[in-house]
C-alpha cells in the first residue's frame, strides 16, 4: 500500500517499539489517573439518576436493506451501506466489562448480519470488545476487518477467522469496490494489558465514494491532523467525531474531544455536517451521559449552524 501523503515516510516507533502521536503524547500516569479518581468531581450532583438521551422508538434496522444511508447502533459504532455494501465502525453491542451500555440496543445482535467490511480503528475495549467482534465474524465469516497495525496479533489470540487487512497512517485499503477506505492519523493511545503500552497502532478512516465521503474520527485528542485531512480531502460530507468522555478536561483532553473541540475539528476538516458521537452510551467520565449533546446543541446554536449538526437517533436509518 502507497501513502496517500506526499511527505509522509510511514509510522514512527520510539525507542522502546512504540507508535507515537504526530504531536505530544496520549497516555496518561498512573498518577495522573489516581489524581483524577480520588479528586473532586463538579458533576457529581447532575449524574444521581442519570438516564442515556437515547431511546429506540422505532427499529429500522434490515439486514437486506441495500439503500445507501447511515444507521446509528451507540457509542462509536455505525452500520454504513454505500453501494450495496455495509461497514460497521467499532462495534460494540454488549456491556464493557463492568460499565453498563447505558442506551438499548435498536436490534438483538443476533440479527447483525450481511456485514461486509468491519472497520476497528484501536484495542480499547469500548471500541474493540471481544465478544462483540467473535459474534460478528461468526455470523460473517466473509466479512473483512480494516484495522490498524498490530491489531491482527489481538484478534489472531480470538481465534478470529475472516480476513484481517492492516495499515499504517495515510494509507489506502486495496478494496475491489466503488469506495476507497482511508487509514488516517488519530491524537490517542492503546492498551489492553500493563506491558503492551502502544505496541499496537490507533487511528481515524476516512470512505470516500462517489455517493458521500465520511469521516469517522474514532477516539482523538485535537491535534494537526484535523487540519491536515481537511486539505487532503476537499470534500468531506460527514465528519462523525467524538463528544463525550471528555471530562475532567485536563485528564481526556489528550485522548477525547470535548464538544467545542469536536466542533473547532469539525470546521478544520472543512465538513459539511458534524455527527456526534461517543457519549450517551457508557458513563466512562465525569460528565453526566446527557451533558455533551446539551453542551454542543448550546455551541451550534450561538455559531449560528445549527442545521450543519446532525444528531443521528438509534434505530433509525439517515440516508444519503
Amino acid at each position: 500500500m502507497n501513502f496517500i501523503k506526499d511527505d509522509w515516510k510511514g509510522n514512527f516507533v520510539n525507542h522502546k517499539n512504540q507508535y507515537v502521536n504526530l504531536i505530544k503524547p496520549s497516555e496518561r500516569s498512573y498518577n495522573d489517573l489516581f489524581k483524577w479518581l480520588t479528586g473532586k468531581n463538579q458533576f457529581k450532583s447532575l449524574k444521581k439518576n442519570q438516564q442515556s438521551p437515547f431511546s429506540v422508538s422505532t427499529n429500522e434496522y434490515k439486514p437486506n436493506d441495500i439503500q445507501d444511508g447511515l444507521f446509528y447502533i451507540g457509542h462509536a459504532t455505525f452500520l454504513f451501506t454505500l453501494h450495496g455494501k455495509n461497514i460497521i465502525t467499532d462495534p460494540v453491542l454488549f456491556n464493557v466489562g463492568p460499565v453498563k451500555r447505558m442506551s438499548p440496543m435498536p436490534f438483538k445482535p443476533e440479527e447483525l448480519t450481511q456485514v461486509d467490511y468491519i472497520l476497528l480503528s484501536h484495542n480499547h475495549r469500548d471500541h474493540l470488545d471481544k465478544k462483540s467482534l467473535q459474534l460478528i465474524c461468526k455470523q460473517n465469516p466473509n466479512a473483512i476487518i480494516l484495522t490498524a497495525l498490530q491489531i491482527s496479533t489481538l484478534l489472531n489470540k480470538w481465534r478470529i477467522k475472516n480476513k484481517i487487512v492492516e495499515a499504517g497512517w495515510y494509507q489506502s485499503y486495496a478494496l475491489d469496490e466503488e469506495f476507497n477506505v482511508h487509514f488516517l492519523p488519530a491524537k490517542h493511545w492503546n492498551r489492553r494489558g500493563l506491558l503492551d503500552l502502544n505496541q499496537m497502532l490507533w487511528g481515524s478512516f476516512l470512505i470516500e465514494s462517489k455517493i458521500k465521503t465520511i469521516y469517522f474520527g474514532a477516539d482523538s485528542g485535537y491535534c494537526v491532523h484535523f487540519e491536515e485531512i481537511g486539505k487532503l480531502f476537499r470534500k468531506i460530507d460527514y465528519a462523525i467525531l467524538g463528544i463525550g468522555a471528555c471530562e475532567p478536561e485536563w485528564f481526556m483532553k489528550s485522548s477525547h474531544t470535548s464538544p467545542e473541540r469536536a466542533f473547532k475539528a469539525f470546521q478544520d476538516l472543512g465538513a459539511k455536517h458534524l455527527i456526534p458521537m461517543h457519549y450517551g452510551t457508557f458513563d466512562l467520565s465525569d460528565e453526566p451521559l446527557f451533558y455533551p449533546e446539551e453542551e454542543l446543541k448550546k455551541l451550534i446554536t450561538a455559531s449560528g449552524k445549527k442545521e450543519h449538526v446532525l444528531f443521528p437517533q438509534l434505530g433509525n436509518k439517515m440516508y444519503f
